[in-house]
């Protein structure tokens, strides 16, 4: 896995060619969990079972959810990433610098803090 791939994951993967059907039904349902979880709806798991066991989607489910839990529980810590997007170990300072006040994905401008951050280190 390629941080191009992650990338596409994150941003494009309804239209990418790097993941299966498979995969694009995990992703979507990620991303719904996330931002819609009422468009779950029965037409949506009938789509999951083109591609997953019930007991596949609700391993998947579990985990989605397990991980969205978890970000939203430091987020309210105030809690940052402790690895900048090119995998250096930072304090929280560094880390808020880097990503900002709310972390944002390492295309919107983080990467390129981070690797500033390190060259005048």
């Amino acid at each position: 896995m390629t941080e191009a791939i992650i990338d596409e994951g994150i941003d494009n993967f309804e239209d990418s060619d790097q993941f299966t059907d498979a995969e694009k039904a995990a992703l979507r349902y990620s991303h719904l969990m996330h931002v819609d979880a009422d468009k779950l709806d029965e037409a949506f798991f009938d789509d999951l079972k083109k591609h997953f066991t019930t007991e596949e989607i609700v391993e998947l489910g579990s985990f989605i959810g397990f991980n969205i839990g978890y970000h939203t529980f430091f987020g309210t810590l105030d809690f940052y990433p402790m690895f900048t997007p090119d995998g250096r170990l930072v304090d929280q300072d560094e880390s808020r610098r880097i990503y900002g006040d709310v972390p944002v994905s390492h295309l919107e401008g983080a990467m390129q803090r981070a690797t500033e951050s390190k060259e005048d280190a």
